[in-house]
């Protein structure tokens, strides 16, 4: 019966997770939901797979935790050798902490201040969508030892690994919105540009949308000066690196 009532609230929250208007909204419904499956602490970060562990720029995150936590992760930059992403790079299966082995002294520094810091124990979920080249990786922590913790999240993660799924969908969504409303991007300018991608040309192109080829060069000059590039092959990969096509 208790088992019963603990999944129809998760259910509930999920519901609430789904219709969330913002990230703030979000945020809250995050942290019911890992608190009811036994965890006290979490981080989501999404990501372009692509994307350099120096470089940043694509990253989009999620905090659940001790603000001084994430304060000490970007200070020391271990992001660029964070083991738990590396693993989520080419993996899909959840993995706890005490499955990783740190190599290097930055790494153990890292697994040690986390330790401190709300993630005493806890599992990694890693997530992945054909859709696009984002991918997703949730940190789940708590204060309870390995053997204790790891064995109680652990017993959740399908639970964790649909959360995971969520947020990931939620970050390519909000991602998405803000590149098209910060550049002016239409629905008709991300179909002329997914015509680019497919190798079409501009008689292709105008025979598709029944406009004339000059219409599609006078296309490719708008969407040019949107995005700030010079050649239209540039504008497919700011799609393409953005999650603007589908």
């Amino acid at each position: 019966m208790i088992a019963q009532q603990a999944s129809r609230e998760v259910g509930s929250l999920f519901e609430e997770l789904m219709a969330a208007k913002d990230d703030s909204e979000l945020a809250d419904c995050v942290k019911s939901i890992v608190t009811a499956l036994g965890g006290e602490s979490y981080v989501f970060v999404s990501l372009h797979s692509s994307a350099t562990t120096a470089s940043r720029a694509t990253h989009r995150f999620l905090i659940g935790c001790r603000p001084e936590w994430c304060q000490m992760y970007n200070a020391n930059k271990w992001y660029m050798t964070d083991p738990f992403l590396e693993y989520a790079r080419s993996n899909t299966a959840p993995i706890t902490g005490s499955q990783i082995v740190a190599e290097t002294q930055g790494q153990r520094e890292m697994l040690v201040a986390a330790s401190e810091h709300g993630f005493r124990s806890g599992i990694v979920v890693p997530v992945h969508t054909s859709a696009t080249e984002r991918m997703g990786v949730l940190y789940i922590g708590s204060e309870d030892s390995q053997a204790v913790g790891e064995k109680r999240l652990t017993a959740h993660r399908l639970y964790f690994r649909a959360l995971a799924m969520e947020l990931l969908d939620w970050s390519i969504r909000m991602a998405r919105r803000e590149v098209l409303e910060a550049h002016g991007i239409t629905e008709m300018d991300l179909r002329v540009v997914g015509y680019l991608r497919s190798g079409f040309t501009a008689e292709d192109i105008a025979r598709e949308m029944d406009i004339s080829v000059q219409t599609v060069y006078v296309n490719y000059r708008k969407i040019k000066d949107k995005i700030g590039v010079s050649h239209i092959s540039e504008a497919v990969k700011f799609a393409e690196v953005n999650d603007l096509l589908a």
